[in-house]
């Protein structure tokens, strides 16, 4: 399945579009794994490569090479 931005509600979609714009670090698909990751976590999964792509979205820095593993 992929989840295209054009699929969003149009409130959503151009809020998730203005956030990213302020803030280039934060692309769309980063927006979108960190919330995905954390309702999943949130709402009972309780999966290990859940909270990598949690933990990757938010901190990517720790993450790059070099960086935690």
């Amino acid at each position: 399945m992929i989840l295209c931005v054009d699929s969003l509600p149009d409130e959503l979609s151009q809020h998730l579009q203005a956030f990213a714009k302020q803030r280039p670090g934060w692309t769309q698909e980063r927006i979108l794994c960190s919330a995905l990751s954390l309702f999943l976590l949130q709402n009972g999964v309780n999966d290990r490569a859940v909270s990598q792509v949690y933990l990757q979205a938010m901190f990517p820095e720790s993450f790059e090479q070099g960086g935690a593993s």
